[in-house]
């Protein structure tokens, strides 16, 4: 059935107004520039927020201000009780030339402080941390484990 064009526009008005467009819109009001860059409202659920981060550290960063964020929300008259985290992959790196998408990989956290290492066993990259911790990556770390225990299997 066709609709007017002031019911369509009534409609989408209602959904701009939503409290998780809101949330949306605002998010880095609430979260700060550097939080905000990183992560940003996924689904508001009763008086539960779910919030999507892009890396590990960010979810850290939000789990650790959690709350004085949610503080924040409700300050700002969002009912809002509890928060839940999600990893998710980050936003793609459209509009970035070759050199600049060369140097956000070499800043990359996986990448280690002190750029590329390499395993001395099987020559592959390797966070440098693996490195300091047992002498060679975590895949030559485990080939060096024993074999895990059958099913019904009795240790001693």
């Amino acid at each position: 059935m066709p609709q007017t064009l002031d019911h369509c526009l009534q409609t989408v008005q209602q959904q701009w107004t939503r409290p998780l467009a809101r949330l949306g819109r605002q998010w880095s009001r609430w979260a700060g520039p550097g939080l905000a860059a990183h992560s940003r409202p996924l689904n508001l659920h009763g008086r539960t927020l779910t919030v999507a981060v892009d890396e590990l550290r960010w979810l850290q960063a939000v789990q650790y201000s959690r709350h004085q964020l949610l503080g924040r929300l409700q300050a700002a008259g969002f009912a809002i009780t509890d928060l839940r985290l999600q990893q998710r992959a980050p936003q793609p790196l459209s509009g970035l030339d070759g050199r600049q998408q060369q140097q956000n990989w070499e800043q990359h956290p996986s990448r280690g402080r002190k750029g590329t290492t390499i395993c001395h066993r099987c020559k592959i990259p390797t966070p440098q941390g693996e490195l300091e911790r047992w002498g060679h990556c975590c895949f030559c770390q485990r080939e060096s484990l024993p074999p895990p225990p059958r099913p019904g299997q009795v240790l001693r």
